[in-house]
């Protein structure tokens, strides 16, 4: 899908320079293009580059639907330095040698994979009673943080450089959406006894969605400049969900938000269950909405948000 500014409408990935917030991309985004809905799926810190998949349009409101799972980086660490950020744009709060080597700090990394009991960081832009927790943490403010739940796909050493008494590991990893790479930077510290800090980060692909076919900033402002952009459809980048088709005489009522059953709808898929969420699509192959499955024979479905 290709729209010109003032019309987008769909999702545009963006490859994140080092430096700047996803808030400030999103500031940027809405200037460029002249949007006032811009959103995105997945927040990358200040100290990360790469993947940002931004929501155009009515695609804001899709970002429940969005396939995000897993998330893919390659970053880099320094072995013996914490921070207060658990990583190097932090404060540094302890130094000490790395006196291990490459095998030792492997090992580290590999034995992080698996499911695991992850506290949000202070420096983070998780929510206590309505504030952002990295608020607190510029106050020297500490609260409670509930952990969450985290998985691990993947994760292995790719380079190993020893600098004097410091070391940096280069290492790539697979992991579910929400999963804080700094924080598993740090238990590669504690585990080694020598503190660690995350010195570089990079997202490869959210999901289906890949880095190498992200625009820049430049090469989003040339290409608003002339008109024309690549997006992904509001259909397409619900790809992971079943759809529904509704027949053309029932079109306006799903339109309306109404329930779908049996008679107003094409051929159901066979893989579609009771109690999931499918997307529905019009006869022309438009997003109308979404619905939750409460009976399969005959089918029966209530909306569940309408885009």
């Amino acid at each position: 899908m290709h729209s010109g500014k003032g019309a987008a409408e769909g999702l545009l990935l963006l490859d994140k320079p080092t430096g700047p917030t996803s808030h400030d991309i999103i500031v940027k985004v809405r200037r460029l293009l002249g949007l006032k809905k811009v959103g995105h799926t997945g927040t990358l810190d200040p100290i990360a580059s790469g993947l940002l998949v931004i929501l155009l349009g009515r695609a804001t409101k899709l970002a429940p639907f969005i396939p995000q799972d897993p998330k893919i980086y390659e970053g880099s660490l320094i072995l013996g330095v914490t921070t207060d950020s658990m990583d190097i744009d932090g404060k540094v709060t302890g130094e000490s040698s790395y006196r291990d080597g490459p095998i030792e700090a492997r090992a580290a990394l590999v034995s992080l994979q698996g499911e695991l009991d992850q506290l949000p960081p202070m420096f983070s832009a998780v929510k206590y009673k309505g504030v952002p927790l990295y608020r607190y943490a510029r106050r020297g403010e500490d609260v409670t943080r509930k952990s969450r739940k985290v998985d691990v796909y993947e994760v292995d050493m790719t380079a190993f450089r020893q600098e004097g008494s410091k070391a940096e590991a280069d290492f790539i990893i697979s992991c579910s959406p929400g999963t804080y790479v700094r924080s598993l930077v740090a238990q590669v510290g504690d585990i080694l006894g020598c503190g660690a800090s995350l010195s570089s980060l990079r997202r490869l692909a959210s999901g289906p969605f890949r880095l190498k076919d992200a625009l820049t900033m430049e090469e989003l402002a040339s290409g608003t400049e002339k008109g024309v952009l690549p997006l992904i459809g509001m259909v397409e980048a619900v790809d992971g969900l079943n759809k529904v088709k509704v027949q053309e005489e029932w079109e306006k009522t799903a339109n309306n938000g109404a329930p779908l059953e049996e008679g107003m709808i094409e051929r159901l898929d066979q893989t579609v269950k009771k109690g999931e969420t499918v997307a529905v699509i019009s006869p022309k192959g438009v997003l109308v909405g979404f619905h939750t499955v409460m009976r399969i024979r005959p089918f029966y479905s209530k909306p569940r948000r309408i885009v």
